[in-house]
């Protein structure tokens, strides 16, 4: 059963109090390159390697990051936290590290590997992870960012984000940014301005980033700490309002809705057995 606002209002005890995350936050951690580099990976995850970000790593970087290759389909059978053993279980890089890419972002080059094993990026201590260009593009599995976060990553940090995936993030806590400029100081512990995360987001994508997540944002909704902003109204041909346009979270109330059409009936016999409880 589906409750309004003012039947929660005396159920306010049950709701376990939650707080925004302060001004500035710190970090303080390793940060994963996901460089076109089977043996720069490998020498950060296995050697402990913290490599700078130089020009030359920048270059490096993976394009094109699918969900596909952050949690590969048969990780997705798993819902807890024990996808934090997989994320980029599926990732394919160059095995000899040098060279261009290709026009899908993967290694141009025919020797490809994926030498991200299980467990190794959680047993890395990550808190950070860096790649190039459209990551997370692909479905939009929430296990991928799930298993990111639950491997001990708090931070992604790419030339641009696909736009599901950083909201899936964002929803579970993960703080998103294509500012490359942060790196060393997630890195060093340094303290960073919340609003470095939440520059240019609209209201309510910054109220769940404040609060820490999309479940963190309701509880604090049921508690009557967040005010969400009215609907916008679209412009009309004639650039006069026509109706409310849905914002994140919401929906226009007088969105069309389906009806559903006549039933289908069985020909011949067919399905009569199962409609009417008997085997078939």
């Amino acid at each position: 059963m589906i409750q309004h606002d003012d039947q929660l209002a005396g159920t306010k005890g049950f709701i376990p109090s939650v707080a925004k995350r302060p001004p500035e936050i710190s970090f303080g951690g390793r940060v994963l390159f996901l460089a076109d580099d089977a043996e720069l990976i490998r020498r950060q995850l296995h050697e402990g390697l913290n490599p700078e970000l130089t020009r030359d790593l920048k270059a490096k970087l993976r394009d094109q990051i699918s969900t596909d290759e952050i949690t590969p389909a048969y990780i997705c059978f798993f819902y807890d936290e024990t996808l934090g053993d997989f994320p980029y279980l599926g990732l394919e890089v160059r095995s000899g590290g040098a060279g261009g890419h290709g026009a899908d972002g993967r290694a141009a080059a025919d020797s490809t590997e994926a030498p991200i094993e299980r467990g190794t990026v959680r047993a890395g201590g990550f808190i950070c992870s860096v790649a190039g260009k459209r990551r997370g593009k692909g479905s939009s599995r929430e296990q991928s960012p799930y298993a990111e976060l639950m491997a001990g990553i708090k931070v992604v940090v790419s030339e641009s984000i696909e736009r599901i995936y950083n909201e899936n993030c964002q929803n579970l806590g993960i703080l998103t940014t294509t500012n490359f400029g942060l790196i060393d100081r997630i890195r060093s512990g340094e303290p960073i301005p919340l609003s470095e995360f939440t520059a240019g987001t609209d209201e309510i994508t910054r109220q769940i980033i404040e609060y820490g997540g999309l479940f963190e944002f309701n509880m604090a909704r049921l508690q009557g700490q967040v005010t969400l902003p009215a609907p916008r109204a679209a412009a009309g041909p004639d650039g006069a309002s026509e109706r409310p346009a849905a914002s994140r979270g919401s929906q226009a109330e007088d969105a069309p809705q389906a009806r559903p059409g006549p039933r289908p009936q069985p020909r011949g016999g067919e399905g009569v057995g199962r409609q009417r409880g008997g085997a078939g």
